[in-house]
């Protein structure tokens, strides 16, 4: 459940560092989180913002995930015009980052009572599981959309420490029962 907490703590230590807006950071580190792992994202988004405020090429530098990503977390900050006024909109950030997943993660990060829909938290959904490269895995937009109310329903009805769980916290602790039982 602490996770995502976690995950906006490590981006207010970049954006304190550098003197961003949270949101901004966070932006860059869901741009680049693709198939990269946490700590190796943290550093990567470090690295970058570091190399933008050095007026550095975006091909000065190496980051652990696609390049069209890496091109992303640029355009954020290239975006929130960091002379005058470094800030910009969750939306105006979520546009450029644009697709479900990545927009999620950048939300769940930002504490939004939300989630990122999966495979596996399909499967968890659905009480069936796929393998990940399955075709059956496929989510449109409605189906991610209703899967992702029924974890805001779910997180309402559960009072944890005398608040309501939030979506994220609730597929949290799923995916690691999820995990336990299937041995993954």
């Amino acid at each position: 459940m602490a996770w995502y907490a976690t995950a906006f703590t490590d981006c207010e230590r970049i954006a304190n560092q550098f003197g961003l807006p949270v949101n901004i950071v966070a932006g860059v580190v869901s741009a680049l989180s693709p198939n990269n792992k946490w700590e190796r994202n943290i550093e990567n988004a470090h690295v970058l913002i570091d190399a933008f405020f050095k007026g550095d090429n975006i091909t000065d530098f190496k980051v652990s995930t696609y390049n069209p990503m890496k091109d992303k977390a640029w355009q954020i900050l290239n975006a929130m015009n960091p002379k005058d006024n470094p800030t910009m909109s969750d939306d105006e950030i979520a546009k450029v980052l644009n697709g479900q997943k990545i927009i999620s993660f950048f939300r769940c990060i930002l504490g939004y009572d939300t989630c990122c829909i999966d495979g596996h938290a399909k499967g968890i959904y659905e009480g069936k599981r796929f393998g990940l490269t399955s075709p059956k895995n496929h989510i449109s937009k409605k189906y991610y959309k209703q899967l992702q109310d029924a974890y805001v329903e779910a997180g309402s009805k559960i009072t944890f420490r005398k608040k309501n769980l939030r979506a994220f916290e609730i597929q949290a602790i799923t995916w690691v029962t999820w995990k336990r039982i299937h041995d993954i």
